[in-house]
């Protein structure tokens, strides 16, 4: 593994997170839709209130990553693997539940923005946000229509200098 200071010491460094988002009670994937740029981002991920969720976060290569919040709450890394399967020592996968309790149904036309704040082991931070559709627990038609959402890969460029990492792309998959 390489460790985070002499990775960062570089330049320009570019790597990549990848996010994986599960129900965690049925393990089913959730969907997204393309929605152009109506509500601020080009696509919207789709969750149902009241469910607990299994987030992968994964680094290539293996960067540490020293906390991680959503929606400005800090979150617990239950479970973290060198490498997403076990032969692979160039990428870290941290797991993380995270709950919906709480949250409101989204009224037709609204969207909720859910950001995410990654801290790495020095000092450097990476911003992101996800564009949600919140739907009723239980309800299947709706919350399932679009396409499946196996992962979103971020990639990120850090720089000499600066605290703060930048996305210079997202694509999901």
């Amino acid at each position: 593994m390489i460790e985070i200071k002499r990775y960062f010491q570089q330049m320009t460094t570019e790597f990549k997170v990848k996010l994986r988002l599960v129900e965690k009670k049925s393990g089913e994937v959730v969907s997204y839709k393309q929605d152009g740029e109506r509500f601020g981002q080009a696509v919207t991920v789709k969750l149902t209130t009241d469910t607990e969720y299994e987030i992968s976060v994964s680094t290539r290569p293996a960067i540490i990553i020293e906390r991680l919040m959503i929606n400005g709450e800090s979150q617990t890394l239950l479970d973290h693997i060198a490498g997403g399967n076990r032969d692979d020592s160039d990428s870290k996968t941290y797991i993380i539940h995270y709950s919906t309790i709480g949250y409101d149904v989204s009224k037709g036309g609204s969207r909720k923005n859910i950001p995410f704040t990654l801290e790495f082991q020095d000092g450097k931070t990476m911003k992101t946000s996800l564009q949600c559709k919140l739907y009723r627990t239980g309800e299947k038609s709706h919350s399932h229509w679009g396409q499946t959402l196996s992962a979103i890969d971020i990639d990120c460029k850090a720089e000499e200098g600066r605290s703060y990492i930048t996305v210079t792309r997202e694509k999901y998959l």
